[in-house]
C-alpha cells in the first residue's frame, strides 16, 4: 500500500526549479538534454542522466536501452513500495516537525526523559489509513530513534538537514577520445548536513546492509552527487568533506542488521571519482556509436532481477532489428551484412 503522506506523487519540475533558483543556464541546458541522446538523429540534444541512469547502464547496458530508447518500465514490487513510504515518511519529517517540537523534546531530553521524548516523536508522524504491508513502520520507527539519539547527542547544533530532497541541476563536459563532450546532470539528494567546515550527503536505504562488497558502489553513487554539486551554481552546498548511509532495515533479507555507514568523502573518495569517470566514458562511448548490448553475467542471478526479458534478445534472439535501423549503429548493420557475406 503506498501512503502519499506528501500529497500526489509529483516531483518539482524545471519551472518549479526554475522560478526556486533563477538558474536560467542550468534550466537551458536541461531542457536540451534528453535520456534517449543519439548523435545520429538527436544531434541538436545532449545526454541527461541521474545516479540511478548510471547505475543502471553499469548493471546491464541492454536494459537501460529499453527505460531510456523504448520508454520500459518494471513492475513495481514490495522493495520499491516499502523504499517510497519510508523515503516520503522522513521528508514529511523533515518538513513538519516543528521547532517548537525540537525544543520540547530537548528539554525532556535534558530532564532524562527520554520514554517521553521518543514518544513525542513517534506521535509526530502521521499514520497511515490502513497498516504498512511490508516493514516500513519498523523502519520509520528505528529512523526515528537515531533523530532523537542525534538531538541528544548535538541539543540541536546542526541536527536539522540543511537540505531535503535537494533538487540539483548541473552540466559539465567529458572528455572521450580527446573531445569534449556536454552532458546534463540530475538528482534529488536525500538530505544534506552541516559538518564542521562542510557539507555531509546523507542517503537513505531500505534494503538490506551487506558491509563486505557494498561500500565501494555506495561510495560511486556519492560521488555522483559530489561531482554534480561541484559543477552545479549550488555552492550552498559546498565543499561535501563526508558522506553517509542510514539503513533502518539493514538486517531484512539476511542483512547484517540497522546500520548507520559515516565517513569523510576523501576515504575511498579518489576510487570513486575514478570510477565515475570511467563510467560516464563508457555510457557517452555507448550512445555514441548506439551499441547496447545485452549484459546476462550469471544469467540465473542477473537476469532474475530484470523486468525485460521478454524484449530482449539474449532470451529473444529472434527479435527482429528495427531498433538497429533507427539508432543510425551503421557500423554495427555493416558488420552483420559483412559476417553474412564471409559465411556464403
Amino acid at each position: 500500500m503506498r501512503f502519499l503522506v506528501n500529497g500526489p506523487e509529483v516531483r518539482p519540475d524545471i519551472q518549479d526549479y526554475l522560478d526556486a533558483t533563477g538558474n536560467e543556464k542550468e534550466v537551458e541546458s536541461y531542457r536540451r538534454s534528453v535520456y534517449n541522446w543519439n548523435p545520429i538523429t538527436t544531434p541538436d540534444k545532449i545526454l541527461r542522466l541521474t545516479k540511478s541512469s548510471l547505475g543502471t547502464f553499469g548493471w546491464c547496458r541492454r536494459q537501460y536501452f529499453h527505460e531510456k530508447f523504448d520508454g520500459l518500465r518494471g513492475e513495481e514490487n514490495a522493495d520499491h513500495i516499502r523504499g517510497k513510504n519510508v523515503h516520503d515518511m522522513v521528508e514529511w519529517f523533515w518538513n513538519n516537525f516543528t521547532e517548537e517540537q525540537e525544543q520540547q523534546a530537548i528539554h525532556l531530553l535534558v530532564k532524562g526523559k527520554m520514554d517521553e521524548a521518543r514518544q513525542l516523536f513517534f506521535d509526530a508522524v502521521p499514520q497511515p489509513p490502513s497498516p504498512y504491508m511490508y516493514g516500513e513502520e519498523e523502519q520509520i520507527h528505528q529512523w526515528l530513534e537515531w533523530q532523537l539519539r542525534r538531538l541528544e547527542y548535538t541539543g540541536g547544533d546542526e541536527w536539522r538537514p540543511a537540505g531535503v530532497e535537494a533538487n540539483i541541476h548541473a552540466t559539465r563536459f567529458v572528455e572521450v577520445d580527446g573531445e569534449a563532450i556536454p552532458i546534463h546532470m540530475r538528482g534529488f539528494i536525500d538530505s544534506l548536513f552541516r559538518d564542521g567546515e562542510g557539507y555531509a550527503l546523507m542517503e537513505l536505504k531500505t534494503g538490506k546492509y551487506k558491509k563486505r562488497g557494498k561500500v565501494p558502489s555506495m561510495r560511486a553513487e556519492m560521488q555522483f552527487y559530489k561531482m554534480m554539486l561541484e559543477h552545479s551554481p549550488h555552492y550552498e552546498f559546498l565543499p561535501i568533506t563526508h558522506w553517509g548511509w542510514e539503513f533502518p532495515g539493514g538486517g531484512i533479507n539476511g542483512g547484517d542488521g540497522p546500520t548507520v555507514f559515516y565517513e569523510g568523502s576523501k576515504k575511498g573518495g579518489r576510487h570513486a571519482s575514478k570510477s565515475i569517470e570511467k563510467g560516464l566514458v563508457r555510457l557517452l562511448e555507448a550512445h555514441l556509436n548506439m551499441e547496447f548490448p545485452p549484459d546476462p553475467g550469471n544469467n540465473e542471478f542477473k537476469c532474475g532481477w530484470c523486468s525485460y526479458q521478454e524484449h530482449c534478445e539474449y532470451w529473444n534472439p529472434a527479435d527482429d532489428l528495427e531498433w538497429l535501423e533507427s539508432s543510425g549503429a551503421n557500423k554495427f548493420l555493416d558488420k552483420l551484412e559483412k559476417d553474412g557475406e564471409d559465411e556464403k
